[in-house]
């Protein structure tokens, strides 16, 4: 069976999560047995990459237009039995799309929307735009694409078999069945951490491409907290990534609390370089901001990297895989106060004392994180 795994995401280090994610998921499907193609795009190239490859130049003027056309000529010319479109939004583009896959004999159509809920997101962008002028047209831009979305949404139905939602939880979606998600990973691809020794200074690892929604801030806080209320154990937090347009200010924050002996920034890393950075780690800091983006729900893919590296992990949101009595992962309030550092040393040190730690959360791992066992479960869902 052909599966088209059609997304619109950048190949650029900035979004190596994400593309991961993309790549983990298209393996799965191949692993179950489907002859599986999935789409990003680089520079001016939109590139099909696995079973039936090729590449399109992207040519000038509205670029994600050219990708919406150069993706149902493809589907209008090929057969598939599944395809599964990763989406930000609905759009009239998409729903043309669909059409074109349903004329071209592609029987079942899937849509994955990896934040949900996702306008109050979207509209967000709106704070990027400097100028008054810029401003305006921004403002335009993102009521004509809201407008769009819940205009062209309504013709889902029908059209496709089902919606899989990352983010809070929803039984449908614009009139079509919906299944609330989790983010997985490709097991075999992460090495296990050793613990580390007690008594050695505790280092907090953030490994993440964007940062406000993050909330990296409370870790920085509540190190400044812990130090002025006397606090004596050393704690160091490094950062690989970073978003380019916020880590300004969060460099500038690091300063202005006079942290910057304690907090690292070795941008980014991918291989043997991120491997050793991860052996230095006591502690995996998860996304801690998701009530700023209006959620209460998320399916952290870096935290189950965390687990499948036998890392314990912070985290502050409902996760359905967590019970919250895991004896590896700490949970802390989904809100703005800064994080509490004296539970976290406890948490920490808790975990070094027990030496079967990182087994048990990399077996929790492989159980509950894989990519193979979601991506089935989606399939059924979708009635393949």
């Amino acid at each position: 069976m052909n599966l088209l795994y059609l997304t619109f995401q950048e190949d650029a280090p900035l979004y190596l999560g994400v593309t991961r994610k993309i790549r983990g998921q298209a393996s799965a499907f191949q692993k179950l047995g489907y002859h599986v193609t999935y789409t990003l795009w680089n520079g001016r190239t939109f590139c099909f990459y696995g079973a039936d490859s090729c590449e399109v130049q992207i040519g000038q003027g509205r670029v994600m237009k050219q990708f919406f056309q150069i993706a149902t000529d493809y589907v209008a010319s090929h057969r598939f039995d599944v395809l599964y479109i990763r989406l930000d939004r609905i759009s009239f583009d998409a729903i043309r799309l669909c059409r074109a896959a349903k004329r071209a004999g592609t029987r079942h159509i899937g849509i994955e929307i990896p934040n949900y809920p996702y306008l109050k997101d979207y509209a967000r962008n709106l704070q990027y735009a400097e100028g008054l002028k810029a401003r305006a047209v921004t403002a335009a831009k993102i009521a004509a694409n809201i407008s769009g979305d819940r205009l062209s949404g309504g013709s889902l139905k029908g059209l496709v078999n089902g919606v899989v939602l990352y983010g809070n939880h929803a039984d449908y979606f614009f009139g079509v069945k919906a299944i609330n998600a989790d983010n997985g990973i490709d097991t075999d691809t992460i090495p296990v951490v050793p613990p580390k020794q007690e008594g050695e200074p505790i280092t907090m690892l953030g490994v993440a491409g964007t940062l406000w929604w993050q909330g990296y801030d409370r870790i920085l806080r509540g190190m400044q907290a812990y130090r002025q209320a006397g606090g004596r154990h050393p704690l160091r937090f490094v950062l690989v990534g970073g978003d380019r347009t916020e880590m300004p200010d969060f460099l500038a924050q690091v300063k202005s609390l006079g942290l910057e002996k304690e907090v690292l920034c070795p941008g980014f890393q991918t291989g043997d370089a991120l491997n050793r950075t991860y052996r230095t780690a006591d502690v995996g800091i998860s996304t801690l901001g998701c009530f700023r983006r209006g959620l209460t729900r998320c399916s952290s893919l870096k935290a189950r990297e965390y687990a499948a590296a036998g890392l314990p992990f912070l985290y502050a949101y409902d996760d359905d895989s967590l019970t919250g009595k895991e004896p590896f992962a700490l949970r802390v309030p989904n809100d703005d106060t800064p994080v509490d550092m004296e539970r976290l040393i406890a948490f920490v040190e808790r975990c070094r004392r027990q030496p079967d730690c990182s087994v048990q959360e990399r077996t929790f791992a492989e159980e509950q994180y894989d990519w193979k066992a979601m991506m089935q479960r989606i399939l059924v869902f979708l009635g393949v």
